[in-house]
């Protein structure tokens, strides 16, 4: 995946899961090692776009 896919798909996740609240986004250890590192830069973007939306 690219980083215009992961932004995509970040935010789409966003909207389903937040829905009538409770959801908290956290990365925790779930990032493997070689994932690009612009792929990890446009989840956290998606998320930070979300909320500020």
């Amino acid at each position: 995946k690219n980083p215009d896919d992961v932004y995509r798909e970040v935010q789409e996740r966003c909207r389903i899961f937040s829905k009538n609240g409770g959801f908290v986004f956290n990365s925790i250890h779930n990032i493997q090692a070689k994932t690009p590192i612009l792929n990890v830069v446009a989840m956290f973007d998606a998320v930070k776009d979300f909320n500020n939306n």
